[in-house]
């Protein structure tokens, strides 16, 4: 049982991070850049559905991400324990989560505080709005890429 439920948390922890990851790799190499060649009036109703409708599929994503990695965690045979960090696997983690954790702030900041994708269909500061959206797609598919990275280091032995 413990390595079908090993199996089923990292499989699910995968497809999480796919969709989560994903969005965002997506949004800033191809769709930004395709869109970009239509005005502002036109692009930012549809930025601002696209944001509405993937925040299901990112909240979702994180929980799925808390519930699996604590799981994947504890499982892990380099964990040596809470706040025991005398392996290089628990100095990435450690890293790598302080990396989540940002990237969780700017997602607040940006939708929360900013209110980015509201903004990008109203008719006042939209190109504001845009410029904080791009922004915003690109700290965290850069972020991204380095939890990914991150998380491939933790593997080195």
């Amino acid at each position: 049982m413990s390595q079908t439920l090993t199996a089923l948390s990292f499989w699910l922890h995968s497809l999480a991070m796919t969709v989560f990851i994903g969005h965002y790799l997506l949004l800033a190499l191809i769709y930004l850049p395709a869109m970009r060649q239509n005005p502002l009036d036109v692009i930012g109703p549809i930025l601002s559905g696209i944001s509405k409708k993937s925040r299901l599929w990112m909240y979702t994503s994180l929980v799925v991400f808390m519930i699996t990695g604590i799981y994947l965690t504890f499982v892990d045979p380099n964990y040596m324990g809470v706040g025991n960090f005398e392996n290089f696997w628990s100095t990435m983690m450690l890293v790598k989560h302080i990396l989540m954790v940002v990237m969780i702030g700017a997602g607040f900041w940006f939708n929360a505080i900013w209110r980015v994708g509201p903004m990008l269909s109203s008719r006042n500061g939209a190109e504001q709005a845009y410029g904080r959206f791009k922004l915003y797609v690109n700290i965290m598919a850069i972020s991204s890429v380095l939890v990914l990275l991150l998380t491939a280091l933790a593997q080195i032995q």
